[in-house]
């Protein structure tokens, strides 16, 4: 189980537009900090495990302790590099924009040993401060963020039939039907599913009409299918290239003036 893929952008007729990628910055300070922190436990440090009372700790001490934090501060700041990055390039180019509202701390809190690398996964990812930054910068650029309750099964319902298969597991990430026989990836069929929830849920319902037509899938021959049996070559998913520079107050940029957001109704 890993947490490979921090956003998957998907648009309601199930087109792919991107993935970006975990940042795994705490995952990449591992090494170092295990040696700080192994350094720091032969030094004299403020607490005296004899005599079980506090003491003036060392300069080397102090001194290890700064590095650790220093090399924390690091890791946090390449995050939020990233996830600044990604959710500025979602608020400028997508009118609508889908996410879950997921238990962060939740998803953490049971488990035990067994998965303890999952649950440092997860803290690395930040999940809960994607939806905070697009929560403000939805409204600094003029798009929409459309929550969807924690409990909507997004990736046990096939996006391309609309059964649901309560027995899929967090250790398949290969989504395969058993109705119609379509298989996708897990995360690319929940992004789908939350896509097309999210255009109806802004439209009131309605719909736009860029869901109506079942997604493209891979079926079991390799070959891609609309859902209605006609098969095409499988295209290379363009990767979301999240550049961009944040600052500490918004540039408003009209929707209608710059062409850089999507149009009316299309959900990510």
């Amino acid at each position: 189980m890993k947490a490979d893929a921090l956003l998957v952008v998907a648009t309601p007729d199930g087109r792919e537009l991107g993935r970006v990628g975990a940042p795994k910055s705490l995952t990449a300070a591992q090494a170092r900090l295990r040696v700080l922190q192994r350094r720091a436990a032969r030094q004299i440090g403020p607490y005296d495990p004899a005599t079980k009372a506090r003491r003036a700790p060392s300069k080397g001490w102090q001194h290890t302790q700064a590095r650790i934090g220093r090399t924390h501060a690091r890791a946090a700041a390449l995050r939020r590099d990233v996830l600044h990055k990604a959710t500025t390039f979602l608020a400028q180019r997508h009118q609508v924009i889908t996410v879950e509202t997921l238990n962060a701390s939740g998803m953490r809190s049971a488990g035990g040993a067994y998965k303890r690398g999952l649950n440092r996964a997860l803290a690395d990812a930040a999940l809960a401060q994607i939806r905070r930054m697009l929560a403000y910068k939805t409204r600094w650029y003029g798009s929409t963020l459309v929550e969807v309750p924690r409990f909507y099964p997004s990736s046990k319902t096939c996006s391309a039939c609309g059964r649901r298969k309560p027995n899929l597991t967090l250790a398949d990430r290969t989504y395969a039907c058993e109705h119609c026989e379509v298989m996708i990836d897990r995360d690319r069929n929940a992004a789908i599913n939350l896509a097309r929830l999210g255009d109806t849920l802004h439209t009131g319902g309605t719909g736009t009409g860029t869901g109506s037509r079942p997604a493209a899938h891979q079926t079991n021959d390799g070959r891609v299918g609309d859902g209605r049996g006609a098969t095409q070559e499988t295209a290379t998913t363009p990767v979301v290239n999240a550049a961009g520079r944040e600052t500490s107050t918004p540039h408003q940029q009209p929707l209608d003036q710059t062409g850089t957001a999507s149009p009316q109704g299309e959900a990510a």
